[in-house]
């Protein structure tokens, strides 16, 4: 473990180029209520640009036809709703998602959990949160029914014992979505390319070079990128305490919230960045470990194979970071 004081929060992903100078195909978008970036490299036929952004297209709106809270007619909305204690059948990406889900919980003694929807909404930060702090019987209620272990898998669908349990996949549904547009880009012929969506990021081929940006803390609208690293064959995401917040009477509150609680998390760790072959598995990972805070989720990250986290964390007034073993870039 490597250990230096930093002046500013590294955090926001930002796509700056490829080490190529071949033509590069850019395709941009919106989905799960942010921004995606496709970047591939020596795409020059009109028709293949075609084909390739109908291809993007299409996967994407197979991911939140699965997995969009927002979409009431969703595989995972419609899911939040079933009362039956009988098997709901799922999709392959409502699966495959569940799956990691309940590895990282399990891995993560329960630091990562989707089941906190309706405790992030209770906190202001669901569609229609009010944001102000709730008041504590509200909370205890809430952490009645929080718990991924209440959902079991079922041949090929999910069994939820207490009908109060509900799904919220944003911090592991745009990693996934990058690893599908990934695969589905790859399917086509495509060998260098580069996935983004909300900051996760995927990239293949190639040297590409990530900017880790400066965030802004104070929502002034300014960015500016602090580090850069090299990504190939890997995917890299990133989990802040700063990204969603709102401040009561002098405290602040953070959209991470700790499972075992029911509040915010409150700690020294301010942001995770997180490297792994998946993008699904780096954006589960990030989350559970930032919630962790900076001892176990160091301890957690060294728990698994094949992945490396970069840890910012407030010390003595200072921001400090820390690595995983691992960490080369």
């Amino acid at each position: 473990m490597k250990l230096k004081t930093i002046f500013k929060l590294l955090l926001i992903l930002m796509i700056i180029s490829s080490c190529s100078q071949e033509p590069v195909l850019t395709v941009q978008g919106k989905t799960m209520g942010t921004w995606y970036t496709v970047k591939i490299l020596g795409v020059k036929n009109e028709q293949d640009k075609d084909h390739i952004s109908n291809a993007i297209e299409s996967a994407l709106e197979k991911v939140n036809k699965s997995l969009n809270t927002y979409d009431p007619e969703s595989e995972i909305s419609r899911f939040n709703v079933f009362d039956k204690d009988e098997m709901f059948e799922l999709d392959d990406s409502f699966m495959q998602v569940t799956r990691t889900a309940m590895m990282i919980y399990e891995r993560s003694n329960g630091a990562f959990d989707p089941t906190v929807k309706d405790l992030v909404g209770l906190w202001g930060f669901g569609d229609q949160g009010l944001k102000k702090r709730p008041d504590p019987a509200m909370i205890d209620h809430e952490l009645l029914h929080v718990g991924l272990n209440k959902i079991k898998i079922l041949d090929n669908g999910l069994v939820k014992h207490d009908p109060e349990v509900h799904l919220d996949y944003s911090a592991i549904a745009k990693g996934y979505g990058v690893d599908v547009v990934m695969d589905k880009i790859s399917a086509l012929g495509c060998e260098d390319i580069l996935v983004e969506i909300g900051g996760e990021v995927k990239a293949r081929g190639k040297d590409w070079r990530i900017g880790i940006a400066v965030p802004d803390d104070h929502n002034t609208g300014n960015k500016h990128t602090a580090e850069v690293i090299t990504l190939k064959d890997l995917a890299c995401a990133t989990s802040g305490d700063y990204q969603q917040f709102y401040e009561e009477e002098g405290e602040r509150y953070s959209h991470l919230i700790d499972p075992k609680t029911g509040y915010p998390i409150k700690h020294e760790v301010t942001s995770v960045t997180v490297i792994a072959e998946s993008c699904m598995l780096a954006d589960a990972a990030a989350t559970a470990a930032i919630v962790l805070g900076k001892s176990k989720g160091l301890d957690f990250i060294e728990s698994l194979e094949g992945v490396e986290a970069f840890f910012i964390y407030r010390e003595d007034d200072q921001l400090k970071s820390m690595q995983s073993s691992g960490w080369i870039w």
